[in-house]
């Protein structure tokens, strides 16, 4: 599933290195996984709202989604794929703009990153060519984004494989830092858990999406709920069950 995940993605003019070929995960784990999803998209589905979910852990290749290719909103989470463009096109873009943006959803941040890395039609143009087609970046917080793609990217840069090493460890870190929306993919793990993620509130819809780093696991989680009819702790507590969906996976036996 990795491979298939990673391979649409073409990283040129630098190729991406090989990965091997994971097994794709125990049938306890993918059940779990499943039974997990289930249970998320049931509280979804009585908020009328759309989930959208990709799950990929890259230790043992198993995986599960729904809705992986629908376009949901991804608020100011277009942060992340504006900042690793930047780093991956032109000089990095200044420390301070990219923690204001990232850690504290800074719009006047945002706004300057975009302009920093082109704009936004210059970065819709350069995701096309990504073969990230399925990411839409749009000023003030309005791109779009299907749960498949942004997993995609992720995986991506999870592996370095979008942008430098040394760029990949600081942005890790940096998303390690994130406290927003704590009641969302945070509190759907064990406290301990490493979470590299970003969030993001639209108009019309949330998301949380990241690596976590749960029972020597590595896995990619993206949620994004769109046109929920909920109240904020509801639809956050979707997104947690996504999160507890992967958690235990992790602990599955197997």
């Amino acid at each position: 599933m990795i491979a298939l995940l990673l391979a649409a993605i073409q990283l040129v003019p630098t190729p991406a290195p090989p990965m091997g070929t994971p097994t794709p995960g125990s049938i306890s784990e993918r059940a779990v996984l499943r039974s997990g999803i289930d249970a998320a998209q049931s509280r979804a589905s009585a908020l009328g709202a759309t989930l959208g979910v990709t799950i990929v852990d890259l230790t043992t290749g198993a995986s599960a989604m729904d809705n992986g290719d629908a376009n949901l909103p991804m608020g100011s989470a277009q942060n992340l794929i504006v900042t690793a463009l930047a780093y991956r096109d032109a000089e990095a873009p200044p420390q301070d703009v990219v923690t204001r943006a990232l850690l504290n959803d800074d719009a006047g941040a945002a706004k300057e990153l975009i302009g920093l890395a082109g704009g936004a039609d210059a970065l819709n143009a350069e995701l096309r060519a990504l073969a990230l087609d399925a990411i839409f970046i749009a000023p003030r917080d309005g791109g779009y984004a299907s749960p498949n793609v942004l997993a995609r990217f992720l995986s991506a840069l999870a592996g370095g494989e979008f942008v430098p090493p040394p760029e990949t460890k600081s942005l890790l870190d940096l998303l390690s830092r994130v406290a927003l929306g704590p009641a969302r993919l945070r509190a759907g793990f064990p406290p301990a858990t490493r979470l590299a993620h970003v969030t993001g509130t639209a108009k019309d819809g949330i998301v949380d999406a990241g690596v976590a780093y749960v029972n020597r696991h590595t896995m990619i989680v993206v949620a994004m709920l769109g046109g929920t009819h909920g109240s904020d702790a509801d639809s956050d507590a979707v997104i947690a069950a996504v999160a507890r969906a992967a958690a235990d996976a992790a602990n599955a036996n197997f």
